[in-house]
């Protein structure tokens, strides 16, 4: 099942940002930030999996910042900062062997130079503007064309971000607001609820789903499908949450960016998976008893048990879609 590829980095060094000096500095989370390694003592080492400490954090740091890490930053080399590190490969045409050595840390740093520069206001045009009208889009911000133009309502749909996230309103998509952009996986127009980092549960969810989801068992699997004549992955579950009212983004990639994380699934919780490609590509709603309701590209919807070899090789995480 092949889903959107999501946004898309321009990746294109000019000779003048290939000669810079790199700073130490961060743009993220200032308060990790102080006595971690700079760009040059990174060099001195090759980073892998397995590895922690300070270097770790670093490379997690720059990874979020370029929205391609979203897990903690714990200094741990674990698998999904070796995911990170192979998609951030992918898209620089690097040896995707999720190992961090000097030649990676080299064009990482460099982007991230070349990231810490955009400033996009109105009048802007082109794909930083593509890819700021769909963060926009994809957290219910911005409702009109993606077409590469900060116009009149990409202007409004800034100003409105800036201002429900306590950032200097001006309508300017600088460093400040671009960084958050990045960050933020969660903070949906009137749609999500994130409780306060102290508390560590979300409400509860909504268990009829299971019920309206049983029933499809069967349908078959096509490609693109939104119904029950044929459903991929993820049209089955935007189905399933639209017979509730509950209007969920279409692709898994842009499901995963739209749900709270929870430790452990309850009923009604989607749980994702990376099957053909780093990051979520495929996803399922969890039914209780370590079991979930998926559309399988074999057999169409079914039910799989997250003990399973294949599923629990590939298991990133449950999620929760939260309403007001």
């Amino acid at each position: 099942m092949k889903l959107s590829t999501g946004t898309k980095y321009n990746f294109v060094l000019s000779s003048v940002a290939a000669t810079v000096v790199l700073s130490t500095s961060l743009p993220i989370n200032t308060s990790v930030n102080s006595n971690i390694l700079s760009v040059r003592e990174l060099k001195k080492e090759q980073l892998r999996y397995g590895h922690t400490g300070q270097a770790v954090k670093t490379l997690q740091l720059k990874l979020k910042n370029l929205a391609m890490y979203h897990s903690h930053i714990d200094g741990v080399y674990g698998k999904k900062t070796k995911e990170a590190v192979q998609l951030f490969q992918s898209k620089t045409q690097l040896a995707t062997d999720g190992i961090t050595d000097q030649k990676t840390l080299t064009t990482l740093a460099k982007f991230d130079t070349l990231h810490k520069q955009k400033v996009l206001s109105y009048g802007s045009t082109g794909e930083e503007v593509v890819k700021l009208q769909h963060q926009l889009q994809n957290l219910g911000y911005y409702e009109g064309h993606v077409d590469g133009i900060f116009g009149p309502l990409t202007l409004a749909a800034v100003k409105t971000y800036q201002q429900r996230n306590k950032l200097t309103i001006d309508g300017i998509a600088g460093r400040q607001t671009l960084q958050h952009l990045e960050t933020n996986k969660n903070k949906v127009g009137k749609t999500i609820y994130i409780k306060p980092a102290k508390q560590t549960t979300v409400n509860s969810v909504d268990t009829s789903l299971i019920t309206i989801a049983q029933k499809y068992i069967g349908s078959p699997y096509v490609w693109g499908g939104t119904s029950p004549s044929g459903f991929d992955c993820s049209g089955f579950l935007t189905f399933v949450f639209d017979q509730k009212s509950i209007k969920i983004p279409r692709t898994v990639s842009d499901i995963w960016n739209f749900t709270v994380d929870v430790q452990n699934p309850s009923i009604g919780d989607i749980v994702f998976f990376e099957t053909y490609k780093p990051g979520p590509s495929h996803a399922g709603i969890y039914i209780g008893n370590n079991q979930f309701i998926h559309t399988d590209s074999s057999v169409g919807v079914t039910v799989s048990h997250l003990s399973n070899s294949y599923w629990n090789s590939r298991y990133l995480g449950a999620k929760r879609v939260v309403q007001y």
